[in-house]
This record gives C-alpha cells, sequence and structure tokens, in this order.
C-alpha cells in the first residue's frame, strides 16, 4: 500500500508526468490522453510534446539535421509519401477499407487533421500541371497559401480528395516530390515542341517549393464515353454472378467523398494561385 501511496505521489507531478510522456512513441501519446483529463491537458499544453506530436512546429534552434516526415502520416498516406512509387493511389489507404474505421478516421476530431506532415514544418507548397491532348500541350505553375505554421495534412489530403471523378476515371496522375525527392529533369519526349522550356520551368520548382505536386491528365477525341453508366452496369452484372469486384482509386475516392457528405463536412484543401504557364502544339 504504501508503495502506490508513493507512485500516486509521483504521478501527481506534472515534471515526472512529462517526463515518462517524453520516453513514449507518438501512438503511445496519443492514448495517454484518455487515461485522465490531467494527462491530457498536460500533453495538450506542453510545447515539446505537441512538437513530438507534430501538432506544433519545432522550436527555434532546435536543428534535426533534415525534415523528418510524420511517421504515423507516412503510415496512414503510403502513396503520399512514399517518393519511390510512381503516383498516388487511393487503393492503398487501408483505412478506409471498412466503413466504420473510415467513419472514424474521417471525422473532425481526428488528431491526423492538425498533424504537421514534416519537421521543422513545410512552407512551400506548389503543383506542376501538365495537359496533352491530340492537338498539343500545355503546362502551368501554381502555388499555394500555407498557413504561417506550417503544413498539415487535412488541407493536403482535402486538396488531393477534391478533384473531378474524370480524373480518378480516365487516368489522372498525380506524384508527390518533396525537395530532395524532385527530380532534377522531366523525361524527355521527342514529340514536344519548345522542350527546354517545359523542362526549366519544372527544373525551377526544385528551388522554389518545399513540396509539389506534379499532375498529368490528358483528353482524347473520342469524345466522353458515359462512364459512370458503364461502371454501374458493370457492378450490377457483377454482383448478379456474386463476383467482387476489385477496388480502383474511382471506387475509393467515391467512398470518400460519400463519408464527408454523411459526416457533414467539406472538404478545406489549400486554394491554388497560378503563376506561370505554356503550352504549344505537337510535331
Amino acid at each position: 500500500m504504501p508503495e502506490n501511496n508513493a507512485q500516486t505521489r509521483a504521478l501527481a507531478i506534472p515534471e515526472i508526468v512529462t517526463s515518462i510522456l517524453h520516453q513514449m512513441d507518438m501512438r503511445t501519446l496519443i492514448a495517454a490522453q484518455r487515461i485522465s483529463r490531467t494527462w491530457k491537458d498536460l500533453i495538450c499544453t506542453t510545447q515539446s510534446l505537441q512538437e513530438t506530436l507534430f501538432l506544433r512546429p519545432i522550436s527555434h534552434g532546435i536543428d534535426l539535421g533534415s525534415q523528418v516526415e510524420n511517421p504515423l502520416l507516412a503510415e496512414a498516406f503510403s502513396s503520399i509519401f512514399n517518393t519511390e512509387q510512381d503516383c498516388i493511389c487511393l487503393t492503398d489507404l487501408t483505412w478506409e477499407k471498412d466503413p466504420a474505421v473510415r467513419e472514424m478516421f474521417i471525422r473532425s476530431e481526428a488528431s491526423w487533421r492538425r498533424m504537421l506532415t514534416h519537421q521543422p514544418p513545410l512552407y512551400r507548397v506548389g503543383t506542376f500541371e501538365t495537359c496533352c491532348s491530340p492537338f498539343g500541350w500545355g503546362w502551368s505553375k501554381k502555388k499555394a497559401g500555407v498557413p504561417e505554421d506550417g503544413l498539415r495534412m487535412a488541407p493536403l489530403f482535402e486538396f488531393l480528395i477534391d478533384r473531378d471523378w474524370e480524373g480518378w476515371a480516365y487516368g489522372q496522375v498525380i506524384e508527390v516530390y518533396f525537395t530532395a525527392s524532385l527530380p532534377r529533369g522531366l523525361l524527355e519526349s521527342t514529340r514536344l515542341k519548345n522542350w527546354n522550356e517545359v523542362d526549366q520551368a519544372w527544373k525551377e520548382m526544385n528551388g522554389q517549393f518545399d513540396l509539389v505536386l506534379a499532375i498529368n491528365s490528358s483528353t482524347t477525341c473520342t469524345g466522353e464515353m458515359d462512364y459512370e453508366d458503364q461502371m454501374e452496369k458493370r457492378e450490377k452484372k457483377a454482383k448478379d454472378k456474386g463476383v467482387v469486384l476489385p477496388d480502383t482509386d474511382l471506387t475509393v475516392w467515391k467512398r470518400i467523398c460519400e463519408c464527408y457528405r454523411e459526416l457533414g463536412l467539406k472538404m478545406d484543401g489549400f486554394k491554388m494561385e497560378k503563376f506561370n504557364e505554356g503550352s504549344g502544339m505537337w510535331d
């Protein structure tokens, strides 16, 4: 009994509890907020613990050597943080598979929404968009307004999701490049006129931004097919045969958007401002 009393008194001392909390990994530290109101208040008001949880920018003067990605976000949004992957795949979102988990994850109170993607934070975010058609090609550069305390996950994720369904249906490609992984140049296409102009515009992104979203889309002359009707017929046919179709980026995107609607949430991704563009015709 005396030992328990001593333990209780020790855990009532904020400095001791803080020292214990500093030994926890991120997942355990988040769970520790449910132990008591006192612990939650302590975690929420201690600068160093908030930095550990990527909820506040790291203090000036602390050198991590390089920017460190948020490990929990890298796990939950693997294709966004995986620089070796060709493009973003919504089918990689494991939390999205189960409806109950999906709703719990997307809810407005979820901690991932407020988390910084990196420590120290990223501040400069841009897009490099290219589009090809049978008649020619074009490119544009845009920049986002990022809050002074850095890039958080909710605006990034919702910017990526808040796009027209045609992009996910017709093979729009979105690649994520953090500064360290930004290629020095694009793969040269012999069909492009003024290729140096396009390549130079891309290279300039390296010095201008901490994060670049490369978005490529294309159009054809065949006209828009009634893709949704075709998908509904395909799904009905599969259901009648008792066959479960594999998920596609489009089906995952639809479920995420529907979950937002059911929860009464709006997409609030960062807004982009175009600041440079170019175009040309095929040879």
